[in-house]
């Protein structure tokens, strides 16, 4: 499917939306829920700053070998962050989403990532259209990944929704038709 024929409308516009890539190798073992909470979003992407919280604290045990001063400096500071991120909750986690700018429609998305993505593999994606709405985590087939330029290491990839639940697709279509009006009607004021 062509980033060009996704169905429905199309839309640029700026949203949260983070992603994850699932290596075609674990697909099997790293499967989505049909219908994730709260609480699994949080864990799920949280996982990404365990891992990095397991190698900040290997690299702060090779500094200690050093400098036991400048490695209880760093453990200090390490433990700081670790306490303000157990007290953050779901609802200012999905604020802490990156606004990205992406090519929307109820059947896939297209945005612009920093590295060359394998199309084997599948990206999960945790979007959030509607603020007063729940984020939607949705698994992705990879369509394209495509380099902007030769010299530039950003890269268009095409994603296209898997077994989307039809509740969240009612919310990206509403999220698109508000954005469509909203457009509409700077274009009517801007020319008055």
């Amino acid at each position: 499917m062509k980033n060009d024929k996704r169905l429905f409308y199309r839309i640029d516009v700026m949203m949260p939306c983070s992603f994850r890539i699932v290596s075609h190798e674990t697909l099997d073992t790293d499967v989505l829920p049909s219908h994730p909470d709260s609480k699994y979003i949080e864990d799920y992407f949280m996982k990404d700053l365990n891992e990095l919280d397991d190698q900040i604290s290997e690299v702060i045990s090779q500094i200690n070998v050093k400098s036991s001063l400048l490695a209880s400096a760093l453990s200090a500071m390490n433990s700081k962050l670790n306490f303000m991120m157990q007290t953050i909750d779901a609802d200012q986690l999905t604020r802490a989403i990156p606004q990205r700018l992406v090519n929307l429609s109820g059947g896939g998305i297209s945005f612009v990532v920093n590295e060359h993505v394998d199309t084997r593999n599948k990206m999960d994606l945790l979007i959030h259209p509607i603020s007063s709405e729940k984020p939607i985590l949705v698994r992705c087939d990879i369509i394209s990944s495509a380099a902007l330029s030769k010299d530039d290491d950003a890269y268009r990839v095409s994603l296209q929704f898997q077994s989307l639940p039809e509740e969240d697709r009612r919310k990206l279509v509403y999220f698109i038709q508000a954005k469509e009006i909203e457009q509409a009607n700077q274009a009517r004021s801007t020319e008055s």
